[in-house]
């Protein structure tokens, strides 16, 4: 019997997410060229897992200052899909939906692709 990596892999995305790209718009009444977020793929499965070097719990770095809450964030995801690094992702898996911006370029692989991703702040 044949077993088909890619199948087996498919079967533990728990999440979907959309994906987000910047692209350059010129605003018409300003003529000011501005960056504007452009959906790309919609409901992609996926799987985002949580960790740092020695456990799944936030880790505190410490500094001259104070503490700094660090978690490390990667997106497992089908390697068919072109993601360019700064996209906006956007996951809902486990009753929870996350935006996160991804930090790097992917990681591809025979049978998937993993993005390392930051929370993403929209603080302004």
């Amino acid at each position: 019997m044949i077993i088909n990596n890619k199948n087996v892999l498919n079967r533990l995305y728990t999440g979907i997410c959309n994906i987000y790209e910047y692209e350059n718009s010129l605003d018409e009444e300003t003529k000011i060229i501005k960056q504007k977020s452009i959906i790309k793929y919609e409901n992609i499965p996926c799987r985002v897992s949580y960790y740092n070097n020695s456990s799944n719990i936030l880790a505190t770095e410490e500094n001259n200052f104070n503490n700094i809450i660090t978690q490390k964030v990667k997106i497992f995801l089908d390697n068919n899909i072109t993601i360019k690094a700064g996209s906006l992702i956007i996951v809902t898996q486990n009753g929870k939906t996350t935006k996160y911006k991804n930090s790097g370029e992917p990681v591809i692989y025979t049978n998937h692709q993993e993005i390392m991703l930051d929370i993403f702040n929209d603080i302004g």
